[in-house]
Parts: C-alpha cells; structure tokens; sequence
C-alpha cells in the first residue's frame, strides 16, 4: 500500500502549483484516512484489504487502430504524448489547489502529478483515447470541458498494473454530447467522475471491467437545466477475487431530465460485484424519467453480488423505478444450446457473451463496439475456461 506522506516528501519538489495547499490536502486525507466499511457509500468495499491484494491479470491490446484514434498516453503517472487536432485545445496541468470532503479527492488533490485538461469544441470526428499505463502508483487529475453543441467520444483506457487515484471533472455546455467508454484490465483502481450537464446535454458512459484486485468507479452526476440526458451502463467479467464496484450519484436537479443506468456483473470463483445507484429528484424537477437496473450472473458459489438502489424524490410528477436480479447461469439455455449440438464450452461461451453484450450493444460507433468484443471474447476464453468457437 502508497505510503502517502513518504511518497508526498519524495516527489514534492516535482509537484506543480502551490506545495502548501496540497500539503493542507494531504493532512486533510491522512486524518481522516482511507475509506471504510463504516462509510455507507463505501461499505461493500474495503479499500485497505484490497489494496493489499497483488493483481496478475493479463493486459491483452484493444486494436484501436481502425479508428485513427487521438492518443494520450500516460506512463507511471506522467504525460508522453498529447492530441494534437483542430477542436482539441490541450493547455497544461495546472493543479488549482482546491481540497475535498472526502479522503480519496483530498489524496488526489495532494498528490496529483498531471492530467489532461483538454477543451472540445465542434464535431470531433476521431474518439480521443486516455491510456494509463505502468507499474507505480499515480494519481491524475484530468479536466474535459465540451463547448455547447460539441460532441465527441472519450476512452479511458486503464492499463496500469499498480494503484491509480484517478479523478476526471467533466463539463458539458448546452447541448453538447460526450459518449465516455471506460476499460479497465488489471491493477488497483479508484475512480471518481463529477459530471455536470447543462441543458439539452447528454452524455453516454459505457465501462468495461474485466480484471483488477480492485475497481471502484465513482460517478455523480448533475442535472443543472432542462433537456439533459444521462445513461451509464457498466459491465464486469470478475474471477479469482476480482473485486468491482460502481456507485453512482445521479442528481435530477431540473425538470425534464432523464436517466437510463444498467449493469451486467458476470461473476466467477471468489469475484465480487458491487453496484450503488441513488436516484435524487430534487423539489420542482417535474417530468423526471429515471430508471435503473443491475443483473448478475453467478458461476460459482463462491461469488458475491451487492446491488443497492435507491429513490429519493422529493417531486410528484416523475416516471422513476429501479429493479435487480441475480441468479445462475440460465440451466435451461445451456440445455436447448447443448441440444443443437453446441458443446459445453461453446454454449457458455455464447450466454456469458450475450449478457455482457446487453452493455456493449449501447457503443454506437461499430468499429468501438468490436473492439471491445474482440476484448471479452479473449477474457472469457481466458477466465472461464470457454472458448468462442460455435
């Protein structure tokens, strides 16, 4: 586990903007330590035992290429290459001192070396893709601003084997659109998105979970004005003691706001899936549409699946409901496919990959969509012992 002061005290001298605020941000976080259980929002994820847990997962390569992608690429904690296209305005890392409530945004607003801060304006035509990679803990702190009516496709591509604090602040300006597609393969991961979506704004979040001790992605996100769209769809391939967890704070500040959330955990071995989504539908914020679903597949007896959605709703003329189911593998799919001649493997290969495709079938762009295929098609080969040749 980061000894946080240590750490601080070595590379402090490397940090940009002021080392004493940050300082103030360390003590802030080394107070009231990392989360625990007794915290609600975090009490199906103990953050110190995972972070002790070593991760051996497999990094396979997603094939971008097709997609003539912009590249920022982020090694043990340092940016080596930025995007460079017209409707991309990258200014450098400015760290702005500010401090948090809670510990894991205090950690980073201490200990933070870079980031993107990256303006879009127009119709960004190629996805920009976000690579962490390396072997050392880090903490970014990336900043994203759509200009009113922009639109793009943002990928969070995590490949760090190591711990990784990651806090992305997320702007859109009036009828902007933002699809933001997350992977994460291995390592220790924690998370958080603050999202705020002016009107007519929508934004699509489609993440991908297939390895990693530890993941714990964090979004809240803000209805500030009429119009604004939110869906967030997540899906997890855990095995061993793969442990993901997803909360969500989805906060319908003004009427006429909709919210559409899902989540597909595929669980084997010892895996644990989490999923926290609350609903809040603020006093006046009339014709809210909110809905929420998570489903979990269990292989294994020894798997673990906590889902815990919530309603608060403080108006009386929404369309808001929220559902969960958890079960096995479906006995009766695995018989008619066997019963067509498909073997054992074969058939669990295509149940396992139908489910988790109910997620990726919300990837608009085609050639993304395969790419992520091609991804889940080598893991569940790899984790299930299954192999996709029907």
């Amino acid at each position: 586990m980061l000894d946080a002061q240590s750490y601080f005290d070595r590379i402090s001298g490397d940090l940009s903007g002021d080392v004493k605020a940050r300082a103030v941000a360390l003590a802030a976080a080394e107070a009231a330590g990392l989360p625990t259980r007794r915290q609600e929002a975090w009490h199906y994820t103990d953050v110190a035992r995972l972070l002790s847990k070593a991760t051996h997962d497999t990094l396979h390569n997603i094939d971008f290429a097709p997609l003539n992608p912009l590249m920022a690429v982020f090694d043990n904690g340092r940016l080596l290459a930025a995007p460079q296209a017209s409707g991309v305005a990258v200014s450098p890392f400015h760290h702005d001192g500010a401090t948090a409530d809670n510990a894991v945004l205090n950690y980073n607003a201490a200990l933070a070396q870079d980031g993107l801060t990256a303006e879009i304006s127009g119709d960004l035509a190629q996805p920009l893709i976000v690579t962490t990679q390396g072997d050392a803990p880090v903490h970014l702190h990336h900043k994203i601003t759509l200009a009113p009516q922009a639109k793009a496709v943002l990928v969070d591509n995590h490949m760090s084997r190591d711990y990784t604090n990651a806090r992305f602040d997320i702007a859109l300006g009036a009828g902007a659109e933002l699809t933001l597609i997350r992977v994460q393969q291995a390592g220790h991961q924690i998370g958080t998105s603050e999202i705020m979506l002016a009107e007519g704004a929508q934004i699509k979040t489609v993440a991908l979970v297939t390895g990693g001790a530890l993941a714990r992605h964090e979004a809240n996100v803000a209805f500030t004005a009429r119009g604004a769209h939110a869906e967030l769809h997540s899906a997890v391939l855990g095995r061993g003691e793969n442990h993901a967890d997803f909360t969500y704070l989805i906060d319908h500040q003004a009427a006429d706001t909709s919210s559409n959330t899902s989540a597909y955990n595929v669980l084997d071995a010892a895996a644990r899936g989490v999923f926290q989504g609350k609903i809040i539908v603020r006093k006046d914020a009339q014709h809210v549409d909110a809905q929420m679903q998570t489903r979990a597949m269990m292989l294994s007896e020894g798997a673990e699946m906590d889902a815990k959605p919530e309603l608060e709703i403080y108006a009386d003329d929404v369309a808001c409901a929220h559902g969960s189911a958890i079960g096995e593998l479906d006995k009766d799919a695995l018989f008619f496919l066997r019963s067509r001649g498909l073997g054992e493997a074969s058939a669990r290969y295509l149940l396992v990959a139908g489910f988790i495709e109910q997620v990726l079938a919300h990837i608009d762009n085609d050639a993304m969509a395969d790419a992520l295929r091609a991804l889940v098609a080598q893991k569940i080969a790899a984790q299930f012992s299954v192999q996709g040749d029907a």
